[in-house]
Order: structure tokens, then C-alpha cells, then sequence
């Protein structure tokens, strides 16, 4: 079953909907940036706190949820 979520991502002004089930991986860097890496393309989005709580959140809740191990 597919994940949705909608990031309104600033840095290009662009509003994506993505499939969480369909990205290929996930990092947080120590200043806990969180960037996906999309599937079939060279494309990353990078997600903070501050720039989109709510996609932020929803993307950790996604990876603990699914994986069982916490990026933090």
C-alpha cells in the first residue's frame, strides 16, 4: 500500500507528492537534515525542522513505522 505525503519544498518553490514506499533511501546528517533520494532519478529532496515540520515528521514516523530503527 502506498504512503503519500505532500512537501511544499521551498527551495525550488515546488509542491511534490510522494510516495514514501517508493524512495530509494533516507539519510539524517548531524545538523539533521533529512534528505530522500528519488527512486529512478538523480533528484534529492532535503527536508529540515524549520523549512517543513510536518513533512519532516511524517517522513521519521515513516521510517521507524516501517524499518523498526530510528534515524536519530
Amino acid at each position: 500500500m502506498a504512503y503519500w505525503i505532500k512537501i511544499n519544498y521551498e527551495r525550488d518553490n515546488l509542491v511534490y507528492v510522494v510516495d514514501l514506499d517508493r524512495i530509494s533511501a533516507f539519510s539524517l546528517s548531524w545538523n539533521s537534515r533529512l534528505t530522500l533520494y528519488l527512486t529512478d532519478s538523480d533528484q534529492t529532496l532535503v527536508l529540515t525542522e524549520q523549512s517543513e515540520p510536518d513533512a519532516y515528521q511524517k517522513v521519521m514516523d515513516y521510517i521507524e513505522k516501517h524499518t523498526g530503527h530510528s534515524l536519530r
